[in-house]
């Protein structure tokens, strides 16, 4: 599974759809199971997410550390998207917090920065890159749009923007639109 993501990536990187962590969207990308989180440092907002537990439900993982400039741009985003679907059962937000510099692991940084910009999804902190690393993640900010039988289903690097932002949304609402995977 892990190499069969980092093969994606490493795809689209030559065939030219996704630049060197600009902003670019992976509008079809091959169906590849959502990695489960792991090694998670700490979880803010949340007891403790197993990624095979959100069967049922669209998970929306995105990638960011809180000293990233384009990160801080997509804050409103995030927070559109976290006030939209607030009410969604079948709707999870998870940020991975995955730090470039030492000064952004700090647990409480995370923490007072999510609450100086209204940030209330939940977070796992990946300060030792597992996530980073089963993900395929190249650059921050980086959004996945997991589907209901958790499926990676689109995928996006860089700021979102406005365009972006929409397009997400649209996005969202047509994986919400889609039924349930039937129970095995």
């Amino acid at each position: 599974m892990m190499s069969t993501l980092n093969t994606l990536v490493a795809s689209l990187f030559v065939l030219g759809i996704v630049g060197a962590c600009g902003r670019a969207e992976d509008p079809k990308p091959k169906p590849i199971p959502a990695p489960e989180f792991t090694g998670v440092t700490e979880w803010i907002n949340a007891k403790p997410l197993k990624m095979a537990d959100q069967t049922g439900k669209v998970v929306i993982v995105h990638f960011w550390t809180n000293g990233c400039f384009n990160c801080v741009n997509n804050y409103p985003h995030y927070r559109a998207m976290q006030d939209k679907y607030q009410e969604q059962k079948d709707y999870l937000m998870v940020g991975i917090h995955t730090p470039e510099f030492d000064a952004e692991k700090k647990i409480e940084r995370i923490r007072e920065r999510m609450e100086k910009n209204k940030l209330t999804f939940a977070v796992a902190v990946d300060n030792d890159l597992a996530n980073w690393k089963a993900w395929g993640v190249r650059c921050w900010p980086c959004l996945y749009l997991v589907d209901k039988a958790g499926i990676v289903r689109y995928h996006w690097e860089g700021e979102l923007g406005e365009d972006g932002a929409e397009r997400a949304i649209k996005l969202i609402d047509e994986l919400l639109k889609e039924p349930a995977p039937k129970a095995k």
